[in-house]
């Protein structure tokens, strides 16, 4: 029998439910970029562990690592263009008028989407040359376009956000000239 001096066991406030929920409404992208930081996280922490603990370290850990921050960076400049956050000069950009801004986003924007198109591309070159040559990595001695092969997905995909992101930001600046009450009348 509990007494009032007796602490309340409480349930777990975790599940996969309320994971759920905080991540419903949520890009894509940043649900990657923090499952990747966490895993890099634990990676890291398990290298340090073993390092300390028998003076010699995992070789595969570095190649996984360099990875999963390519990949994370990758995401994350998905979502600054999805945002229209990337770096831009905001002298020019915020001391001119409307029309000048409107034009400056779509300008940096085009180029945001010219630089990933590009460097798509050039990955795509990468991985192609380190499949036909048979590249291995030092660490696992996997083919090293393994690593590769899904970066110019990704490049693509920040072309694809930073043009989309700006493609909505306009339609949102754009003021509606009639509305639905205005259209029944």
């Amino acid at each position: 029998m509990m007494t009032d001096t007796e602490p309340a066991v409480k349930n777990p406030t975790w599940s996969f439910r309320s994971l759920r929920s905080a991540l419903r409404g949520r890009p894509l992208e940043e649900v990657i970029g923090a499952a990747l930081m966490t895993l890099l996280m634990v990676i890291t922490l398990m290298n340090v562990l073993v390092r300390y603990f028998t003076s010699q370290s995992f070789a595969w850990t570095e190649e996984i690592s360099v990875f999963l921050l390519l990949v994370m960076t990758l995401a994350g400049a998905s979502i600054a263009a999805a945002q229209d956050a990337h770096i831009r000069v905001e002298f020019f950009y915020s001391g001119g008028s409307d029309c000048r801004r409107r034009w400056l986003a779509a300008l940096s924007a085009l180029a945001a989407a010219t630089l990933f198109l590009l460097l798509a591309i050039l990955l795509v070159r990468a991985a192609w040359s380190e499949f036909e040559f048979g590249e291995t990595t030092f660490g696992l001695g996997v083919p090293r376009w393994w690593y590769t092969a899904f970066t110019p997905i990704l490049a693509l995909l920040v072309a694809v956000r930073a043009i989309t992101g700006r493609w909505r930001q306009a339609n949102l600046a754009v003021p509606q000239s009639t509305t639905a009450s205005e259209v029944q009348s």
